[in-house]
């Protein structure tokens, strides 16, 4: 017996089962303008003191043109994030104080906004729109070198934003707040041997974000080198990743050097193994072969090893004593965690607690059903993705670098952007739920 087909109507899509949706497949798929813009304007937005509220205006314009284009097209595994975020909410009862309740709101309309781009990127489908924003994610990068270099040439530059000048001083005053508000080229570490590091931290509030960036939007330049659609000069993109190790040995981040590594050798095995192509594979290894060579010859790995053993023994003592801190005390709250970070009741001075991780970050303030379904989302697009294509390639490749940074690096704000849109590319198009997937066969 011949099964049943889908019958065409004018403007409608009818299913044999007697369900019938609108018919979307001559519906714009979206150019990723807005998209394009959050990423590529972060550090316009760091520069002016804008950069805590620049997310959720962005998420805000992506909600008028889901509105205006819809129904909504709903990626898989948009139930996980969207739980998580429920639990976001519920923590706000374990908010006791003003300043805390700020930060929780702030936190939030970040998360919100994540989830927001992410369903806009579903539809943002079309091959230009892909382009436009592996784009965006390259000019950051290329933003993120320069901030480096700045860091090189003048560490000590700071300087006033409107936003700073314009908050009460009761507000602007709040570490956590001004280093959002107020931009630096370096955050600079004097250790108890006197030495002192001026490492890269433009355009981002700490160092850790600046390698954690540089390692998440790095698969996208290599991306530029394989796609030529893409607009940039090989010569152009090798020249830009020649220029963008200085900074990045400078910055001394061996979380960023460790998952950086580990995706690139991911990505040969993947062409090697998944789509028959040895040859990216074989050039990991020539590459990691001839690097290795030559830090042992100019002396620049015995540098570095100093230099990592100069602050690993203070930096492991004080990220061991945060995180066994973290899973006592947020055994307290299991549930609904504690809202925001808090200081370390063995610690007052030190690092608060919920901090060095986005594990440990959500796990804190928001409890550990929160961290199971954020792991989840992140994981089920990674292990769904198929990363067709050489821009979905890369993606995952993205994606595979940020989950390894999650119990080492926080990811707010710009990470967790960065990898939304990982997922996004990465499952394109097959994973979407609803009306939209159905019409589209």
């Amino acid at each position: 017996m011949t099964p049943p087909t889908a019958v065409e109507v004018p403007g409608r899509f009818e299913q044999p089962d007697g369900w019938s949706f609108p018919d979307q497949r001559n519906l714009p798929s979206g150019t990723g303008s807005l998209y394009a813009a959050l990423i590529a304007g972060y550090p316009l937005a760091w520069a002016t003191g804008f950069s805590p509220l620049w997310f959720p205006a962005v998420a805000i314009l992506m909600v008028v043109w889901l509105i205006r284009y819809r129904p909504l097209r709903v990626p898989a595994g948009t139930i996980s994030f969207a739980l998580f975020l429920v639990l976001v909410a519920a923590s706000v009862i374990q908010v006791d104080s003003a300043s805390r309740l700020a930060l929780w709101g702030l936190r939030a309309s970040w998360y919100v906004a994540a989830f927001i781009s992410f369903v806009y990127l579903a539809r943002q489908t079309g091959p230009k729109a892909r382009r436009r924003i592996v784009r965006a994610m390259i000019l950051l990068w290329a933003a993120t070198i320069l901030g480096g270099y700045g860091a090189i040439l003048l560490p000590d530059l700071t300087w006033e934003t409107p936003i700073s000048l314009a908050l009460p001083g009761s507000i602007a005053s709040d570490p956590f707040v001004r280093d959002l508000i107020v931009p630096r080229t370096s955050e600079i570490q004097t250790f108890w041997t006197g030495v002192r590091l001026n490492r890269p931290a433009a355009p981002y509030p700490y160092t850790n974000a600046w390698g954690s960036s540089v390692a998440l939007l790095t698969p996208f330049v290599l991306a530029a080198l394989q796609d030529r659609r893409i607009g940039l000069p090989r010569w152009l993109v090798v020249a830009m990743l020649v220029a963008g190790m200085v900074p990045f040995y400078v910055a001394l981040n061996r979380g960023a050097w460790l998952t950086l590594v580990v995706g690139i050798v991911y990505s040969g095995l993947r062409s090697a193994l998944v789509k028959r192509r040895p040859v990216p594979l074989l050039i990991v290894i020539l590459v990691a072969v001839t690097g290795l060579v030559v830090a042992l010859n100019t002396g620049v790995l015995d540098t570095a090893i100093d230099q990592l053993e100069t602050r690993s023994a203070d930096s492991n003592e004080t990220r061991a004593n945060i995180y066994l801190e973290t899973i006592e005390q947020s055994a307290e709250s299991p549930m609904i965690g504690f809202g925001t970070p808090r200081p370390n009741p063995s610690n007052p001075t030190g690092p608060p607690l919920g901090t060095h991780g986005q594990v440990w970050a959500i796990m804190f303030a928001h409890g550990y059903l929160a961290l199971a379904l954020y792991l989840l989302f992140f994981v089920y697009g990674f292990v769904r993705g198929a990363g067709k294509g050489v821009v979905g390639h890369w993606a995952k490749v993205s994606l595979l670098i940020g989950l390894l940074q999650l119990p080492i690096y926080g990811h707010l704000p710009m990470q967790l952007f960065i990898m939304m849109g990982a997922v996004g590319i990465a499952t394109w198009p097959e994973d979407a739920l609803g009306p939209a997937r159905t019409a589209g066969r």
